[in-house]
């Protein structure tokens, strides 16, 4: 296994077995956290708004709450709302007098359009008459429109959104509950800004999920003709004429889509395609540039351009030049990507700009400055800034509105490499307590999510790595075949092979830390959720390398899965077999088949309203091991929950159950 020490990660270490004289890291101050969820720069470059949001929800009915923060270069960030709600996708008007953003003030998880000035200190006012939530906002060229895009009240949220269903503002239980095919859309209203009147624009029988506008007339969007959330993954780009509600299909994809981008002159359209595992955590993949205007429009033949770079957002910065943001490997990366193909990287680190899937950046008028949120391993999230003018100086904080976190006694880190069983390079990381020497240590293995995702140099890598770092253990965070950052060969390899070369890969990084004396082969223990909840439960089923396991909102039966799953069109791709082929891949790769081979203590976590992997998944694993299987099995469900933890009481709960089980076990 090669070593890479990270000295820039803002770790600070101390001498081995040296207290440090910081703060322990606690589940309690991770939960102060406040994570600037999207930052807007405004035309003339000045200024920046963000929405800040909290670590977790301490009012169950509300949900996670967020405000916006308006930050300005060298002064101190003052607040623009305040509440128990949650605000969020600021836009700033062509003028940058005015703010446009939603909130669920009105009604709990359900987001309204508003405004707000910023030159004073007015009350936001409600605008328009959308009738579902919210989902992007976008100003017209001469300021006085909006164009939102709004999902019917009864619609699923992505996977990494939790989940749930949007509820209408008049939810009642239905008695008896009933369900239909394509009765909640994604659709498009035009609203004027300056007496609200709403007019649905979108085509009738299309479903919009992402678009991008000229301000006019003409928008390109991802649509698909069926609303459900399986739809996406064989959604088609779109050009949508919004006086007449037409729709000219433009490309139909071999994979996902996302990030449509019309040219300044509006000739042009950009856009990113590649194998993703949920529309909220777009990877990234190859960028695209096609021709709109023609004597025939229709078909598009688009053409590759930046061969090589993993791209996971687009800017133009003129009529020729696009902005990019890119993974390469375990480093994010920003430049400039011309038509003809060339790529210039600007700037490369070891950080995270934007968040792990798609990178929300922003670019002012001129498209000279950048903004985004940026963090680091050991650095909170933040406000930062991006002068294309002189990119040698990087992303420039901005805000510190975590800095007392940065005090916390923080984790030593370091790259690490090695090879597979079929001689296939493997990247991850190794984070270790502080301060301690690293040797027989017990470790946690935390399999990330997608399963095209990828752990990076993230302050809020779930898992807890922080928590288990600080309470003895190292971890290792690997990143298999499947993550994405290492092309897309390395990408495209979990197709069809759910849990086979991965799970060999993750196996090789634990066997070259044990075998180099940083951990114990008896002390190993596996966490994982979505599809690390898979890995972790599928794991247990097909070796007995690991003293304990935590899988959580895991998939156990891949057909049961693919019949109570809102993501059906997922397993298709990702198993890559027929549903009922009873010696095929969803009975093979399925843990439930392989559950009388469990030997290992198992916790198995899920939240009870996950419509991603339903609750039926956990109860099925628990099942299946308690009455085949002498090994330690407990399910714990938490009420109210999605496709994750977001309430305060139960993060402290889960983290109070998740150590005090791998202690049992693993420091035995």
């Amino acid at each position: 296994m090669t070593t890479t020490p990270v000295a820039d990660s803002g770790t600070q270490t101390t001498s081995a077995g040296q207290p440090s004289g910081r703060r322990p890291v606690t589940m309690a101050a991770l939960q102060t956290l406040r994570r600037p969820a999207e930052a807007v720069i405004s035309p003339d470059g000045q200024q920046i708004v963000c929405s800040v949001l909290t670590a977790a929800c301490t009012d169950p009915p509300h949900g996670q709450q967020a405000s916006l923060w308006l930050v300005a270069p060298g002064q101190e960030p003052r607040p623009l709302t305040r509440g128990p709600w949650l605000d969020s996708l600021p836009r700033w008007s062509p003028d940058g007098r005015r703010l446009a953003f939603s909130s669920d003030r009105d009604h709990p998880g359900l987001q309204s359009a508003y405004l707000l000035a910023t030159g004073d200190l007015a009350e936001a006012r409600p605008v328009g008459d959308i009738r579902g939530s919210c989902e992007e906002i976008a100003w017209s060229a001469d300021g006085q429109r909006l164009l939102i895009l709004a999902a019917d009240p009864g619609s699923d949220r992505a996977g990494a959104l939790t989940a749930t269903r949007i509820e209408s503002r008049d939810a009642t239980p239905s008695d008896p509950a009933v369900t239909r095919p394509r009765q909640t859309w994604r659709r498009l209203f035009l609203v004027d800004v300056s007496d609200g009147s709403t007019t649905e624009v979108g085509p009738p029988g299309e479903n919009i999920w992402e678009f991008d506008w000229d301000g006019g007339s003409t928008v390109v969007a991802i649509v698909s003709p069926e609303p459900s959330e399986s739809s996406w993954y064989d959604a088609s780009l779109a050009s949508i004429d919004l006086p007449s509600r037409t729709v000219t299909a433009r490309y139909q994809p071999r994979l996902q889509l996302s990030g449509p981008r019309l040219s300044p002159d509006g000739r042009l359209v950009a856009f990113v395609e590649g194998v993703a595992s949920d529309r909220a955590t777009w990877p990234g993949g190859q960028p695209k540039v096609a021709e709109l205007a023609g004597p025939a429009p229709g078909a598009l033949a688009p053409r590759d351009i930046g061969a090589g770079q993993e791209v996971s957002w687009l800017c133009w910065q003129d009529a020729s030049t696009l902005c990019y943001h890119a993974w390469a490997g375990l480093s994010s990366s920003c430049g400039r990507l011309t038509l003809d193909g060339a790529a210039q990287t600007l700037c490369a680190a070891r950080e995270t700009v934007g968040g792990r899937g798609t990178a929300p950046i922003s670019a002012d008028a001129t498209r000279t400055r950048l903004a985004a949120v940026r963090e680091s391993a050991n650095e909170p999230p933040e406000v930062a800034l991006f002068d294309l003018t002189s990119p040698e100086r990087g992303w420039q904080p901005q805000t510190a509105f975590n800095a007392a976190l940065r005090e916390l006694d923080l984790p030593q880190w370091a790259e690490r490499h090695w090879t597979s069983a079929d001689g296939t390079g493997v990247d991850g990381l190794v984070a270790l307590p502080p301060g301690v020497e690293a040797a027989g240590l017990p470790l946690v293995v935390i399999v990330h999510g997608g399963p095209v995702s990828a752990w990076t140099y993230q302050w809020t890598n779930f898992g807890h790595p922080l928590l288990w770092t600080a309470a003895g253990y190292a971890v290792l965070m690997p990143n298999p075949r499947g993550s994405r950052g290492w092309g897309p060969q390395f990408a495209e390899a979990i197709l069809g092979d759910m849990g086979g070369g991965e799970l060999t890969d993750i196996l090789a990084g634990v066997d070259a830390l044990v075998s180099e004396g940083l951990a114990e082969t008896n002390r190993v223990g596996i966490f994982g959720a979505s599809h690390g909840g898979f890995m972790s439960a599928w794991a247990i089923t097909q070796t007995d390398r690991f003293a304990a396991a935590i899988p959580m909102a895991c998939v156990s039966d891949w057909l049961s899965f693919h019949h109570t799953t809102n993501i059906g069109r997922f397993d298709e791709l990702f198993v890559g077999a027929d549903p009922y082929d009873a010696t095929g891949a969803y009975f093979v790769r399925s843990p439930i088949m392989h559950v009388r081979n469990v030997r290992t203590p198992t916790l198995i976590v899920h939240g009870a309203l996950d419509l991603c992997t339903p609750i039926g998944q956990a109860r099925e694993l628990f099942r299946g091991i308690a009455d085949t299987s002498q090994a330690e099995v407990e399910l714990v469900v938490y009420p109210r929950e999605g496709h994750g933890i977001s309430e305060r009481a139960h993060q402290l709960d889960f983290w109070d159950r998740a150590r005090s089980f791998f202690d049992k076990h693993l420091r035995a």
